[in-house]
């Protein structure tokens, strides 16, 4: 089974086990901050955790609510979502990219044609007023940087 997470036109489908929660896209700013932070390999640790679990003989007592089925099934989940966020990441940038090659596209074509209508206008006054919105275009010299 699968979860579909759904943002404008942007669909992402995940394994149920990583469906984000509830609250998740839904915290403050001071949520997020006062959520505990978790190291680097805290599945790895988890699933070490629980065999330690299951080591007989160790005369540990367990948290109540801790179970190794419960560790290794948050430190799956925890290592499941990382691997989902480096592949979205990817995406993103192939995303970027394109937006960059589209834009770098769309902006020669609009050169040519302010070049020509440049040309054009000085026999034709017409011709600047059709192309205001371009001419005011290159008029801006702000200019959209690579991401």
């Amino acid at each position: 089974m699968s979860k579909q997470i759904k943002q404008g036109n942007v669909v992402v489908e995940v394994a149920d086990n990583i469906a984000p929660p509830p609250r998740a896209g839904k915290m403050t700013a001071a949520e997020v901050k006062e959520t505990v932070k978790a190291r680097t390999g805290v599945g790895v640790i988890c699933a070490a955790s629980a065999s330690a679990i299951e080591t007989p003989g160790d005369e540990f007592e367990v948290p109540r609510g801790i179970t190794p089925a419960g560790l290794r099934e948050a430190g799956a989940r925890a290592e499941d979502i990382d691997a989902v966020i480096d592949n979205l990441e990817v995406v993103l940038n192939t995303l970027k990219q394109a937006n960059l090659l589209f834009d770098a596209e769309a902006h020669s074509m609009l050169i040519k044609l302010n070049d020509r209508v440049k040309a054009a206008r000085k026999q034709n006054a017409n011709i600047g007023v059709a192309f205001a919105a371009l001419t005011e275009y290159f008029a801006n010299t702000t200019t959209k940087k690579p991401a």
